[in-house]
């Protein structure tokens, strides 16, 4: 009898075990295929936000040729400033290498740094402004209610909390 039941309790176990493999390879295989899609539970980055404003807004062909030309340019003035922000990083983080570095020289490249960024978000509220200038009044109430949500998709993925990456 003693023999059943360990047989029994190695039964249920082994089919407990395969039953939870099985559960992780089918979630494992759903999340690969989500992300080879673009869509892992997160909004799809900024590549996509002009799609999203054109049919949240229901903007019309006209709306959509100027929404374009305005999506080119914010493109074209943005390359240069995150060339510029990550220059201005790296410069300040190279002053780890230095053994003993001022404290006013990293406020300064800090300083700058932050002056770029500043310089980013003007630019990019700037086009919003003007994305919702060519908004008729129901457009513009739109918008209002989603523009957080682009800027989010603009932003891309969030990090998830945790240690900082050493």
């Amino acid at each position: 009898m003693s023999n059943f039941t360990n047989n029994r309790w190695l039964t249920v176990i082994t089919l407990l075990l395969l039953t939870a493999n099985i559960v992780t390879l089918a979630l494992l295989w759903t999340n690969k295929s989500n992300s080879a899609t673009g869509m892992k539970h997160r909004p799809p980055p900024g590549g996509q936000v002009f799609e999203f404003l054109s049919k949240e807004l229901n903007l019309n062909t006209e709306q959509k040729k100027a929404y374009r030309k305005l999506r080119d340019e914010h493109r074209a003035g943005v390359r240069p400033l995150h060339d510029s922000i990550r220059t201005a990083k790296d410069n300040f983080f190279a002053l780890l290498q230095k053994e003993n570095s001022a404290d006013s020289l990293i406020q300064e490249y800090s300083k700058k740094t932050g002056e770029l960024e500043q310089r980013l978000d003007v630019f990019t509220f700037q086009h919003f402004q003007q994305l919702r200038k060519i908004c008729n009044a129901e457009q513009q109430q739109i918008f209002d209610n989603i523009i957080q949500d682009a800027l989010h998709r603009m932003a891309g993925p969030k990090r998830p909390p945790g240690p900082p990456h050493e």
